[in-house]
C-alpha cells in the first residue's frame, strides 16, 4: 500500500514538473516576442514622441528601425499641460539601436498590412547625437496611410461628381452620351474616317501609294539621301553654298553690301539723290508724267501722219521722193569721187 502511494506521488511530481517546464517556455516565448524577437531579456530604453494623431495606435504595436522591429509601443496616453492637443507614446526599445537612433531621426505612423494595424516606424540616422533614455523623438505629424486614404476619399468623392455630371447629360461626355445629334455626328466622322483610311490602305490614292509603294519610297529615301549629300557637300565647304557657308571674307562683303543697299533704301525713302526725288517729289513726277503724256501726243500724231515727220512716216510718195533723191546725191558723191576736174572747172569757169 505504501509502495502504491509512493508511485502514485511520483507520477503527480512528473506531471508537475512538465507543467512547470511547460508555463516556463510559454512565458519565454510570450517575453521573446514582446521584446520584438530581440535578445532574451536583453537591455531596454524608452523613448517617447509626441504626435496630433495616433490612428489608433495601441500598446504592444511593433517598433521598427529602418524596417527592422527593435521594440514595442509600451504607452499611448494624453500629453501633459506642457503639450495640450498632443499624445504621448512611450516606446520601449532594444539598447543595441541607440546609436542609430539620434536627435536626426524621425518616428512616424507605419501599417503592417492591407487591414491598417498601426505600428511605429523610426528612420535611422548617422549624424546626431543618440536620445538618452526617457527622450523625446521628433515624430511627423501626418500619418501616410491615412492621408493615403484620404486622398482617395476625395478622389472618390470627386468621381462620383464627375459620373454625377455625366449622367445629367452636362459636359461634352455628358452630351456624348444624352445628345443623339451629337452621337450621330460622332459617328459620321467615325464612318469619314474609316474611308480615309480604306484610302489609304489603296494604292489607287497619292497617300495611298506613297504607303504602300516600295518604289515611291525608294525614290523619297534616294531623294533624302541626296539632300543629305548635298547638305554633306556644304558643310565641307564645297560649291558655291559650302564656299559662302565656310568663306569669312565673302560673308563679310555680303553683309557690307546688304549694308548699302539699306543706306539706298533708306536715302530712297527720305527723298535724297535723283531717284528719290523721283519717288517723292511730287512735281517732279508731275513733269515727267506730262512729258510722258507728250510723248505719246507726238507718237499719235506721227501714226496719223500729221506734220512732216507724220507725213514722212506714213506718205509712201514722200518716202520714195526722199529716197530717190537720196539716189541721186549717192551718185552725184560717187561721180566727183570719179572725177573730181570736171566739177572743179565748172566751179573755174563760173569765177
Amino acid at each position: 500500500m505504501a509502495d502504491r502511494s509512493q508511485a502514485l506521488t511520483w507520477t503527480e511530481l512528473r506531471v508537475g514538473v512538465v507543467v512547470i517546464l511547460s508555463l516556463i517556455v510559454l512565458a519565454v516565448t510570450v517575453l521573446y516576442i514582446g521584446s520584438g524577437g530581440g535578445v532574451l531579456f536583453g537591455r531596454k530604453y524608452e523613448l517617447k514622441a509626441l504626435m496630433s494623431d495616433v490612428n489608433g495606435l495601441k500598446p504592444g504595436a511593433p517598433v521598427r528601425v529602418g524596417g527592422v522591429e527593435v521594440g514595442t509601443v509600451k504607452e499611448v496616453d494624453f500629453a501633459g499641460a506642457g503639450a495640450r492637443g498632443m499624445v504621448e507614446v512611450t516606446m520601449s526599445i532594444d539598447r543595441r539601436v541607440q546609436d542609430r537612433v539620434t536627435t536626426e531621426s524621425r518616428a512616424t505612423l507605419g501599417a503592417l498590412g492591407l487591414l491598417g494595424e498601426k505600428a511605429v516606424d523610426i528612420t535611422g540616422a548617422t549624424r546626431g547625437a543618440p536620445i538618452q533614455d526617457g527622450g523625446y523623438l521628433t515624430a511627423d505629424a501626418e500619418d501616410p496611410f491615412k492621408s493615403l486614404l484620404s486622398d482617395a476619399s476625395e478622389s472618390t468623392t470627386h468621381l462620383r461628381r464627375i459620373l454625377s455630371r455625366m449622367d445629367a447629360g452636362e459636359g461634352t461626355l455628358g452630351k456624348a452620351l444624352r445628345d443623339e445629334e451629337l452621337y450621330q455626328r460622332m459617328v459620321d466622322v467615325s464612318a469619314r474616317l474609316q474611308v480615309v483610311t480604306a484610302k489609304l490602305e489603296s494604292e489607287a490614292g497619292p497617300l495611298g501609294r506613297l504607303l504602300n509603294d516600295r518604289e515611291m519610297s525608294g525614290q523619297i529615301a534616294s531623294s533624302a539621301r541626296g539632300l543629305e549629300a548635298v547638305i554633306a557637300r556644304v558643310e565641307a565647304g564645297q560649291g558655291p553654298l559650302g564656299v559662302l557657308s565656310k568663306d569669312e571674307q565673302m560673308v563679310a562683303e555680303l553683309k557690307a553690301v546688304s549694308h548699302s543697299l539699306g543706306e539706298v533704301a533708306s536715302r530712297l525713302q527720305k527723298g535724297q539723290g535723283t531717284a528719290g526725288k523721283l519717288l517723292q517729289d511730287e512735281a517732279l513726277y508731275q513733269k515727267l508724267d506730262s512729258a510722258a503724256a507728250r510723248l505719246d501726243a507726238l507718237a499719235a500724231r506721227l501714226e496719223k501722219g500729221e506734220g512732216t515727220a507724220g507725213r514722212l512716216v506714213n506718205d509712201p510718195a514722200l518716202y520714195d521722193n526722199l529716197n530717190g533723191a537720196s539716189q541721186e546725191m549717192r551718185a552725184l558723191i560717187g561721180d566727183i569721187r570719179k572725177d573730181p576736174r570736171k566739177y572743179l572747172r565748172i566751179k573755174l569757169a563760173l569765177f
